[in-house]
């Protein structure tokens, strides 16, 4: 499996803060497609739970591109990415 990444920062201050927290939880997510129930809020739901039979777990369907994306709704620093797989 790829995974890409796209980032762009435009800044000349970066300023680290102690209180790391989870930008995307529960904000608005939407993937390319779906496959069974695994819908795109899953991979924002707060359960880092990676067992799909367990259905906290987002998945797109079989395709040549699959995407999955979120709004974050704000302009951020980031300063870690964790996916779980």
């Amino acid at each position: 499996m790829e995974v890409f990444l796209y980032y762009i920062l435009v800044t000349n201050t970066l300023v680290a803060s102690p209180d790391l927290y989870n930008a995307a939880l529960f904000k608005h997510a939407i993937q390319s497609s779906t496959f069974e129930t695994f819908d795109a809020y899953k991979g924002v739901d707060g359960n880092a739970d990676g067992d799909l039979l367990n259905d906290h777990c987002q998945h797109t369907g079989q395709e040549l591109i699959p995407w999955w994306m979120v709004d974050l709704r704000g302009q951020f620093v980031v300063e870690k990415i964790q996916l779980t797989n």
